[in-house]
């Protein structure tokens, strides 16, 4: 059912309001109910004009029709969180919104939302900014019947996805005979199989259909960015949705977009800051590009059996104290949620000379929301998205699939207009080692930096995409941009009502039933005043313990729901856009009936288990993690390993990051961990490990004597 959305409409001729408005309204309404026939094959409930003109005439006003309470960060109206568009007369365009102008108060509030400018005879001309906002004249609106496909037109720039229609359009046009791969030639292979059919129709005939190979150069090739294509075209309307200098399509997941990007951005030997708790396709992303690891402290919560965030003052404290590092790469959010001040961090960084990568797979949504703002006083306020227009990352990577609507492995890397800016207009000492990295003819050049990124994107690329997904990560970007606001609006509200729920039915308050910031982070660093947030709809719910949590599961399984994540006393539970009201209400049921469950495990006697394993991943690299892994090395029992130096990966669930990493020595700390983890899950839990038949003794990968002192370990 398509729901009514909402144009906000801001003038000061409140005359007009009575005669033109519905002329305006239903002309709109008229278009867009064409456009969505047209780009999205809607039918049946677009006969109802799906399109309601919201009219403003000051500030005050505007702020009263966007938001209940009249603040940033307050609750958003019915027409706040439907809004799609905003018009504005020209001369509203000299208003202030708290303190800021008004196209600088939308870019913080509503950066994806198109603004249109609507323009008078005889008034100035008014210069605007290059993306995200476009003009027409006011006569276009005011005769919607005779201007029908130009407002067609203008919707079709802001929300048609470029690649997915070009993909439809030709599958039922133009596709015929197929000689090219893949081999199952549009789904015919299973089609005409007696043995396939069934796997044929319970998929349907478009995902076969579309399953095209890159010979068809018609629709755009990921190798061949710079070509004039519907795919390239599609990627530049996400670099627009999202606020971004650039912004590529990835089919291979993030790990691959990890991997890439520091391949791009560093060279063999230089230093790079990394959380221990980051991504294992991070540490992968250091040994392929040769670069050196400075860990940050890992900060492990025994009670909950989750990483925390590394607190600014270490931050800043690696900065100044790690030699000359090239970057700091954190993952905001974390897994539980956990988003960091970007702003903060970027300034450090931009001190430093240090650029800010930030690993987002979990947070591709923050961008649509004016929750995921921070005010940090007298009218200062900044975004949690890592790359945004105002201040923060000079590069993040999305798992597109993991938050909106997009297929497994589709995922996006993001360049922010801020890292243009450095590369090309900043002049500051600082980063004169980045305009040299990237320049061209002795100037540092954002056209040198994107060749060599697509150049190395090529190294990792599959050459033969599928398709299918390129058009979900362009949907994904025009859905957010449409809908995303109402969407993630009501799974905030829907996320709140079910922990108030849960909480009053256990009666208990809310941080006993769900783990927030301090539940996550402890409470020795006032976070919240830092700026770091707990992102609401990763809703992480504290059983009491590990054997109330196992018997939890159980009874989440007998009522077929399937839970992102656990640790011995923790579920994790990840709303999405795609989650429904009626999930919640199956949850509670389960809560409901097991609230005796349901509650903070008691805090460990003894900070042994922390101090464990933080121990067990405290050591840095005493070889360059690239040559270690790139060794012969040999297989030793993990008991003899003590002092050795791994050329391996070894990773433990718990604590779910690698203990062992190419280039580390070999503690006691670590054996001790993985056996710990072997006796209580089992050696399956332990990945990497070589054993014969799932049996002791359990073998790693080390460098041999020969190795170690051909590179000169002490």
């Amino acid at each position: 059912m398509i729901r009514t959305l909402t144009v906000l409409y801001l003038h000061k001729q409140r005359r007009q309001d009575e005669k033109t408005l519905p002329v305006m309204e239903y002309g709109l309404a008229d278009a867009f109910r064409d456009f969505c026939r047209e780009t999205f094959d809607a039918r049946g409930p677009l006969d109802y004009p799906p399109l309601k003109l919201v009219t403003v005439h000051d500030q005050d006003e505007l702020a009263r029709a966007l938001f209940t309470s009249g603040g940033p960060r307050g609750v958003l109206t019915d027409a706040g969180r439907a809004c799609c568009l905003f018009l504005i007369d020209d001369d509203f365009m000299s208003v202030t919104m708290e303190g800021r102008p008004l196209r600088s108060w939308m870019k913080l509030f509503f950066p994806a939302i198109p603004k249109v400018v609507v323009t008078r005879p005889g008034h100035p001309d008014i210069a605007l900014p290059m993306r995200r906002w476009t003009k027409k004249d006011v006569s276009v609106f005011l005769r919607p019947n005779k201007c029908h496909e130009r407002i067609v037109h203008l919707f079709k720039s802001f929300w048609m996805p470029r690649f997915s229609t070009a993909l439809k359009q030709y599958v039922r046009n133009k596709a015929g005979t197929n000689w090219h791969t893949p081999g199952h030639n549009g789904g015919r292979a299973f089609s005409n199989s007696p043995f396939l059919r069934g796997f044929y129709d319970s998929f349907g005939q478009t995902i076969f259909r579309t399953d095209l190979s890159v010979s068809v150069e018609s629709l755009g090739d990921l190798s061949s960015p710079e070509a004039r294509t519907p795919l390239s075209e599609a990627q530049r309307l996400t670099s627009e949705i999202f606020g971004t200098a650039q912004s590529c399509y990835i089919t291979n997941g993030t790990s691959t977009s990890n991997k890439a990007m520091l391949m791009t951005l560093l060279r063999p030997g230089e230093s790079v800051l990394i959380d221990r708790n980051c991504h294992k396709s991070v540490h992968h992303a250091v040994v392929t590009s040769g670069a050196v690891p400075r860990y940050l402290p890992a900060h492990w919560n025994a009670s909950l059996g989750v990483w925390g965030p590394v607190a600014l003052e270490d931050i800043q404290k690696a900065l100044c104290e790690s030699g000359n590092p090239k970057m700091l790469v954190l993952t905001t959010c974390t897994y539980e949620g956990v988003l960091y001040p970007v702003w903060e961090i970027a300034r450090l960084c931009e001190k430093a000379g240090v650029l800010f990568y930030a690993d987002e797979a979990w947070a591709a949504h923050l961008n649509f929301h004016p929750y995921y703002t921070f005010g940090r006083g007298k009218g200062d306020t900044v975004r949690y998205n890592a790359v945004n227009e105002t201040c923060g990352a000079h590069f993040a990577v999305q798992s597109t699939h993991k938050t909106l609507s997009a297929f497994s492995q589709a995922s996006m890397v993001h360049v922010s207009t801020r890292f243009k800016h450095l590369l090309e207009e900043d002049s500051s000492p600082a980063f004169r080692w980045l305009r040299k990295r990237f320049n061209l003819h002795g100037h540092g050049s954002y056209e040198k930096f994107s060749h060599d990124l697509h150049e190395i994107l090529r190294y990792w690329h599959s050459t033969s995409p599928h398709y299918p997904f390129l058009a979900a990560l362009d949907i994904a970007g025009v859905q957010m941009r449409l809908e995303g606001m109402k969407l993630i609006d009501e799974r905030l509200r829907w996320a709140a009502a079910f922990r108030k729920r849960v909480a009053d039915t256990c009666g208990k308050p809310e941080n006993v039933c769900f783990a927030g910031l301090e539940e996550i982070a402890g409470r020795k660093v006032d976070w919240r005043s830092a700026g770091y947030m707990k992102d609401p709809l990763k809703i992480v719910l504290m059983l009491k313990s590990p054997t109330a949590c196992d018997t939890f599961k159980k009874a989440l399984l007998k009522a077929h729901i399937q839970w992102e994540k656990s640790s011995s006393t923790t579920i994790l539970f990840l709303v999405t856009v795609g989650t429904i009201e009626e999930h919640f209400e199956y949850l509670f049921r389960v809560c409901r009936q097991h609230k005796s469950l349901i509650g903070a495990a008691p805090k460990p006697t003894s900070k042994a288990c922390a101090a464990h394993i933080e121990e067990a991943v405290g050591e840095q690299p005493a070889v360059l993690p690239h040559d270690a892994a790139l060794c012969d090395g040999e297989l030793v029992e993990i008991d003899k390993s003590e002092g050795r130096i791994a050329s391996q990966f070894i990773v433990p669930y718990p604590p779910g990051i690698p203990v062992l990493i190419p280039g580390l020595r070999i503690t006691k700390a670590m054996i001790r961990l993985i056996h710990d983890v072997i006796d209580s899950q089992g050696v399956d839990a332990v990945h990497g490990l070589f054993c014969r038949g799932g049996h002791a003794p359990y073998f790693v990968e080390v460098l041999n004597r020969d190795e170690e002192a051909r590179i000169g370990v002490s």
